[in-house]
């Protein structure tokens, strides 16, 4: 079984008293700009790109793209604003935890992820207005995309509105959502282009 890979995220801390320490992934409280600005500054040391990550606490396909693309696999759990739990039971075939690996390895390869909050943010909006992803953004969050070495937008994936298959699921008492990691993966790949 293969190692998993670290990933670098920003913010890379919250506040604790940040809307009474709910937030986990996205930083309600401070300043989108300076995330996205840290974010480049290590991806272009590193030779990397950003992939902005425009979401929100609230949004479980935020929290459900974050765990697929650290590598796990099987049961997932989530806190959505600090309160309501969601556990998912994923059931993966050996050819899906290997996937996971992958997905893993190529996402710590090539990227610098951003987490941009698009809702309680005194700028999140002015990131994405600024970086040019605002005339790309669709029908939901996450909006993923990538940026230039200057912070200017390179690239987007589409939805999983959009695109049917990126999404896997199952119905009824024993229901999940996640992403289809293979789909997923040739979509971040895309993204390189």
């Amino acid at each position: 079984m293969l190692a998993k890979e670290k990933i670098v995220f920003y913010p890379k801390s919250i506040d604790k008293d940040c809307f009474a320490g709910r937030a986990l992934s996205y930083d309600e409280c401070g300043y989108q700009k300076e995330v996205l600005k840290k974010a480049l500054n290590e991806a272009n040391e590193d030779g990397k790109i950003v992939l902005i990550v425009y979401g929100a606490e609230w949004c479980i396909w935020c929290h459900v793209f974050k765990d697929h693309i650290k590598g796990n696999y099987g049961k997932f759990s989530y806190k959505l604003e600090g309160q309501q739990g969601y556990d998912l039971d994923e059931k993966p075939s050996a050819a899906e935890i290997e996937l996971a690996h992958e997905l893993n390895a190529f996402v710590s390869k090539n990227f610098i992820i951003a987490n941009i909050e698009a809702q309680h943010s005194f700028d999140g909006y002015d990131v994405l207005f600024e970086t040019g992803g605002a005339k790309h953004i669709k029908d939901s969050i996450p909006f993923i995309y990538t940026v230039d070495e200057n912070g200017i937008f390179l690239h987007d994936m589409p939805s999983t509105h959009e695109l049917n298959a990126l999404e896997k699921k199952r119905n009824g008492d024993d229901w999940y959502r996640g992403y289809n990691r293979d789909v997923l993966l040739q979509e971040l790949k895309k993204l390189l282009n």
